[in-house]
């Protein structure tokens, strides 16, 4: 029996598969997936790590998650808090229900979506999300302060 060694991508992952093949060329057991070693031209196809984010959360930016390479996350509640429109619902007391509450809201994600993306773009950010974390525990970035200071 030799092992047959061919190339896989695998979720962004180039890795070698090491295959027994017997002498009439059928597998009998299931491939092994190893990383290539550090260095080898497979090393340079590995991410940096992966992003754990619920699509619902994207704001602005890249949706998915394997193209991400910068994105960072912002505390949405607090955004729209203090858009004009919200603030006009609670100093108004305007039912959030009503259809003038719901326009109010609307033009409020409206407005934090719309200086997320402005902020993104300038800090060179490739998508913004109300929450995200990578398994490696790398830091998100937080644009939060600076996404007030454009509503």
């Amino acid at each position: 029996m030799s092992l047959v060694s061919l190339p896989l991508l695998v979720v962004g992952f180039l890795a070698a598969v090491s295959t027994p093949v017997d002498r009439t060329g059928s597998t009998n057991e299931s491939p092994a997936v190893t990383a290539p070693a550090p260095g080898s031209p497979g090393d340079a196809a590995l991410p940096a790590g992966e992003w754990i984010a619920s699509s619902s959360d994207n704001i602005c930016g890249l949706r998915d998650l394997g193209q991400l390479s910068n994105p960072a996350r912002v505390d949405h509640p607090r955004l729209l808090k203090a858009t004009p429109e919200l603030k006009r619902l609670r100093d108004e007391k305007i039912d959030p229900n009503s259809p003038e509450g719901i326009q109010l809201r609307e033009k409020a994600v409206d407005r934090v979506r719309a200086a997320c993306e402005q902020v993104r773009r300038r800090e060179g950010n490739c998508s913004v999300w109300r929450a995200i974390r990578n398994r490696d525990g790398r830091q998100v970035p937080d644009l939060t302060g600076r996404v007030l200071g454009e509503i």
